[in-house]
């Protein structure tokens, strides 16, 4: 009886034991098979990502911007280093030697640390159990030879590719950079990079081959290649010869007149094209975590590098070159004419408010070609309240104040301009002649454009084409809207040639060549006050007959003088001379 119990329990044991070994194996086999099939794989085949090259950025004269080029991954293969911590000392000191940091029992504390640091990050690395591990990144043909001529035994190298910048600084701010994210995947931030991440970047591929337990690969084993696709190439507008003669001329100026910073946009006003957009301080996008990364500059003086795109993200008071939109409005409503006359005899008061001009001049009877040569503050205000707020408002708003222009460039600011039902009749007065509303230098130069191509609201562009292989995708121009007449773009065109030929300008103004322009000094509100000794200059322009180009230049805070026509003005002159002779622009008279 016993003995048949004992039978039936082992009977009965077997079969759950089974049973149990059954539901195991159709858990692995199926219901968990992709898991174990993938640990099995992770065994005896090795994956490697095949890297993309990312698309070059090209200037529109056909010179590369932004490339790629070939460093190397150094690596190690831990199982085939017979002394761990030999192996770790040698090559910390090839590569602190070979990157510059000499180790010697004289160096400083500091070479000594990052000779440490190369030590504990390699010991770290090759006494893992994998068969492979990465060790450096980024090392250059040249550091490749070096440390393969040393023999140092269970080291290689891999191929990857690196973004590189044969133009240094030229046109950082238009390019941005690449840089590494948490996961260590390279990604594009600001500028082109930034925002055409997606486009450049292309499409990484996958080398799986099998190996056997020494890491070796199997010549008869399982073997796997998918491509890796190159990423698109970006053509912009910008011209290489003009970005470097107007980085040149701005670096110098912004030097000259002590500035914060200084920018320069110059663009096709016919097509919205930027043919140039620099500023400075600048930096070097392949070296953006150099160059006085750690050192922020003290109140009123000037960064070592500025990694942000001042000429479209750094918003401010314009001041007078706002006064051409406000008459502009005027004119296109037939409420004045260039000869149209006020009075101005003295501060003119509005909502408790006194409003008087720069100088504190007054010259009594004017006219409007008066009042932009003059640049009448008393005028514009006069001006802004014949417009109305209404209609001032909707024609700033049609210049494209208060609103992004729609640049391929990541970081653009909106600017402010407030609802006219908030504006009282200081607001009109003093938005009239630039005070209370905000822009970046961009939108003030896009809106002068508005005169120069007959009177529509053009979209800015920089990119030309996407070329992705043999495909070209061209960008097509974007009129935005129609702003004012062609009669009314005409006439202030004319005006500006006359506020240029007998304004504030005059005595750094070129010869033979009409120019349409307006210089603006801005005092920058400190504690919700005006500071006289700060000032953002300003001037803005376009050559009047062949219209082959428009330029604003803006100077941040200059010390050597508060005044546009002895910072700005010179400036942009500068830049437009060599401008005139690079494209052979033959004069007027």
């Amino acid at each position: 009886m016993k003995s048949r119990l004992l039978i039936k329990l082992i009977f009965w044991g077997f079969l759950a034991i089974l049973f149990l070994i059954t539901l195991r194996l159709f858990q692995i086999q199926i219901l968990l098979h992709k898991e174990y099939k993938g640990m099995g794989q992770s065994q005896y085949a090795d994956l490697q990502v095949l890297q993309p090259n990312r698309g070059n950025i090209i200037s529109s004269d056909g010179f590369v911007l932004a490339g790629t080029k070939s460093n190397y991954l150094l690596y190690a293969e831990p199982q085939k280093i017979t002394n761990h911590f030999q192996f770790s000392e040698d090559l910390s000191k090839i590569i602190g030697e070979i990157r510059a940091f000499p180790y010697t029992a004289e160096a400083s504390s500091s070479v000594k640390e990052l000779f440490n640091i190369y030590y504990t990050r390699l010991t770290t690395a090759i006494n893992s159990k994998l068969l492979w591990v990465a060790l450096v990144r980024n090392i250059t043909p040249e550091e490749k030879d070096v440390i393969s001529s040393k023999k140092i035994e269970g080291i290689g190298f891999d191929e990857e590719p690196v973004r590189f910048y044969p133009e240094g600084s030229l046109a950082s701010h238009v390019l941005g950079f690449v840089a590494g994210t948490e996961k260590g995947e390279k990604q594009g931030y600001f500028g082109i990079e930034g925002l055409f991440d997606g486009n450049l970047k292309g499409k990484a591929g996958r080398l799986v081959q099998e190996r056997d337990a020494l890491g070796n690969p199997i010549l008869i084993g399982g073997f796997k290649k998918v491509d890796s696709i190159d990423g698109r190439d970006i053509i912009l507008s910008i011209n290489r010869s003009v970005q470097y003669i107007v980085e040149k001329n701005l670096k110098e100026s912004v030097e000259k007149y002590d500035a914060l910073s200084g920018s320069v946009i110059v663009m096709d006003p016919l097509t919205g094209e930027i043919i140039s957009l620099a500023n400075y301080p600048t930096y070097t996008p392949d070296k953006f975590l150099e160059e006085g990364d750690d050192v922020k500059p003290i109140e009123g003086a000037r960064a070592k590098k500025e990694l942000k795109n001042l000429a479209i993200s750094d918003i401010y008071e314009p001041g007078s070159v706002i006064k051409p939109f406000t008459i502009g409005a005027a004119i296109d409503l037939k409420k004045i004419n260039p000869n149209t006359t006020y009075i101005d005899s003295g501060p003119v008061r509005y909502s408790n408010y006194f409003i008087d001009n720069w100088n504190k001049v007054h010259l009594g009877e004017m006219n409007i070609i008066q009042l932009l040569q003059k640049s009448n503050n008393i005028g514009a205000a006069w001006v802004g309240h014949l417009v109305g707020v209404s209609d001032l408002s909707k024609y700033f708003e049609n210049f494209g104040f208060g609103a992004k222009t729609g640049i391929d460039l990541a970081g653009e600011d909106t600017g402010t301009l407030r609802s006219d039902r908030l504006w009282t009749d200081i607001d009109v007065a003093t938005a009239s002649f630039g005070q209370g509303i905000s822009a970046t230098p961009l939108q003030v130069l896009n809106a002068l454009n508005v005169y120069a191509n007959g009177g529509n609201l053009i979209t800015p562009k920089i990119v030309n084409k996407i070329v992705d292989g043999g495909h070209v995708i061209d960008i097509p121009n974007k009129i935005v809207r129609r702003v004012v007449s062609e009669n009314t773009a005409q006439t202030m065109t004319d005006m500006l040639i006359d506020a240029v030929l007998g304004g504030e300008s005059k005595f750094f103004n070129i010869k033979n060549y009409k120019i349409a322009g307006k210089t603006g000094t801005a005092q920058i509100p400190v504690d919700g006050k005006y500071d006289a000794l700060k000032t953002n200059t300003t001037f803005i322009g376009y050559l009047a007959t062949s219209k082959k180009f428009s330029m604003i230049v803006r100077l941040q805070e200059p010390k050597t003088s508060i005044y546009a026509a002895e910072t700005a003005v010179p400036l942009w002159m500068r830049i437009c001379s060599e401008l005139i002779k690079y494209y052979g622009i033959a004069p007027d008279f």
